[in-house]
């Protein structure tokens, strides 16, 4: 554990360190949160949640609970309250202060705000997510008591459900694509601004891109090929998002598998 908040304190250091001169404050929290919702972290969350209780452990929490007064409920909470503990403090210890610092920092970049709604919205979800994994990595141990099968179960299965789900853009239910949204989150305030002289960027876009073909056209220039957006690019497709729903869809996962965890290990294992 103390390896991996090392790491992971090197890794925002190194984050921070490469995007100081260019990277806007919204990417730059995403950019920090990325490990933990994509590689490598989240794989490190997955091994917690699957190693939390393995068939060893099984056999002595069976002497534990016969010969104590604690519940299969109890033991189960507490494994998993430990790991969740231990994830979000490397969470908080890796990125609050580097995001406090290039927050508070003069940087040579051009402004575009956090709001201190969007940080905490945004970076709380974030947390969400990262019980979520844990809560799944736990389910699979209690379903198959072999922390390194369900390892593998669960990424064999996960990485591609989240690469269609990434396709889609569907923020609710893929990580990936939350991690894109974030810079649109971070930049959300409290009251949403109703000005029906407001305009919207997405016409905007549509009305500079129709201006581009006229103007090519017109003067017989070749088409030119179409720039992929980068990773954090998709602020037009990620506009509408309700942080509200999104906390929602990933509050409810840690309680399902954390009760189904309960259950199979009720039933099956004691």
């Amino acid at each position: 554990m103390r390896l991996w908040l090392a790491a992971a304190i090197v890794l925002s250091f190194l984050t921070v360190l490469t995007g100081w001169s260019f990277l806007t404050q919204p990417v730059m929290l995403a950019s920090l949160v990325f490990p933990f919702l994509v590689f490598p972290w989240f794989v490190v969350v997955i091994i917690l949640g699957t190693s939390a209780v393995s068939s060893g452990q099984l056999e002595a929490a069976a002497d534990g609970i016969l010969s104590r007064p604690i519940t299969r409920l109890e033991y189960l909470g507490a494994a998993w309250l430990a790991r969740a503990i231990a994830v979000l403090l490397v969470f908080v210890v890796a990125v609050i202060p580097a995001a406090l610092i290039t927050g508070l920092a003069d940087r040579p970049v051009k402004p575009d705000p956090v709001t201190t709604y969007g940080a905490i919205v945004g970076l709380g979800i974030v947390a969400l997510v990262l019980l979520g994994v844990l809560s799944l990595g736990f389910l699979m141990g209690v379903l198959l008591r072999n922390a390194w099968v369900a390892l593998l179960v669960v990424l064999f299965v996960w990485y591609p459900i989240n690469a269609v789900l990434t396709t889609f853009r569907l923020a609710e239910f893929s990580p990936i694509s939350l991690n894109q949204a974030l810079p649109t989150v971070f930049r959300k305030s409290w009251r949403a601004t109703t000005s029906s002289d407001q305009v919207n960027p997405l016409d905007v876009a549509i009305l500079q891109q129709q201006a581009d073909e006229f103007l090519r056209v017109f003067s017989g220039q070749p088409q030119r090929r179409e720039r992929r957006p980068d990773f954090f690019q998709h602020d037009l497709e990620y506009k509408d998002i309700r942080p509200g729903r999104v906390a929602l869809s990933y509050t409810l996962p840690v309680v399902l598998f954390f009760g189904l965890s309960y259950l199979c290990f009720w039933y099956r294992d004691l």
